[in-house]
């Protein structure tokens, strides 16, 4: 049988698109949220008195947003760049897709979910969706049913950079009425959270978590966060990514990944209860350049 764990390209694309403007994402949020309040609100305040503070603040984190990204191009590079190098590229290196996935299987290996994964075959270089470029990948693989779930994470995480793209617009836009009904103050501390970098966040998360919570008295925020977190693709990320595991990607330079999403995965089941011979199909994506 074949299986579609994910929309197809059009849920990647959506997934690293925000990487274009992270920087900005407190002002984009806080933007969007002068509409939203005008529903959620507009029972409880005047609107008179409600907006113009929002747009008071926006202004405000236009002007860090420049510093920011200042701060941001010295440090590390643009994310801009970071997407043309890594996420999208002219033309994917297949030395590091072939390093990236051979990573996942011996991490999966250990955790004794995968014994089998065939050579990886590429295949050529097509016109893909919005202008981009795709190149196929298959391989096969005897794995347990939650070596599937943690192949599915990984592809998932292709393309992300930081924590702000591991969560849906749904999930962002829950912690961001969540703070203004709290704390409105703190839209600053949440735009930093969601701005951490992934890899960073998944290997040592507690110190983001407790620099964002410590600008709430209350344990609202702190409950409705946890749920986003629980509920998100974080949660299944850092159950795959351990630290160590986490280590060898950075150390190996395989993250951030090329984007990637699963074309099919076809499933047959093993002698064994709760395993399968796999058949993923995955494209990778690039940038056209005219």
């Amino acid at each position: 049988m074949t299986f579609h764990p994910y929309p197809h390209w059009q849920s990647s694309v959506a997934r690293w698109a925000g990487s274009l403007s992270l920087i900005a994402l407190g002002a984009v949020f806080l933007a969007q949220h002068i509409s939203t309040v005008r529903d959620v609100r507009a029972s409880s305040l005047p609107l008179a008195q409600e907006i113009p503070g929002l747009e008071r603040r926006l202004n405000v984190l236009k002007q860090q947003k420049e510093l920011s990204e200042l701060s941001h191009a010295l440090r590390t590079g643009s994310p801009e760049e970071r997407v043309h190098v890594y996420v999208l590229p002219e033309e994917a290196d297949l030395d590091k897709v072939v390093t990236a996935f051979d990573a996942l299987a011996q991490e999966l290996r250990k955790r004794k979910l995968l014994t089998v994964i065939s050579p990886i075959a590429f295949g050529e270089t097509r016109p893909g969706p919005e202008g981009m470029k795709e190149q196929s990948v298959t391989l096969e693989l005897a794995m347990h049913q939650e070596g599937i779930e943690a192949l599915q994470t990984f592809v998932k995480l292709s393309g992300l950079l930081s924590v702000a793209d591991a969560l849906s617009s749904e999930e962002r836009s829950r912690l961001l009425l969540q703070t203004e009904l709290e704390n409105p103050a703190a839209i600053v501390a949440l735009e930093q959270f969601l701005n951490t970098d992934l890899l960073s966040y998944l290997r040592e998360p507690r110190p983001a978590e407790e620099q964002l919570l410590k600008s709430f008295s209350s344990q609202s925020f702190e409950r409705a966060f946890r749920d986003v977190v629980r509920t998100s693709l974080l949660a299944d990320a850092g159950r795959l990514l351990s630290p160590a595991f986490t280590d060898k990607l950075s150390a190996a330079r395989l993250w951030p990944m090329q984007m990637m999403d699963i074309e099919s995965l076809e499933l047959e089941a093993g002698r064994s209860e709760g395993w399968y011979r796999v058949k993923l199909k995955i494209d990778l994506y690039m940038r056209s350049v005219f």
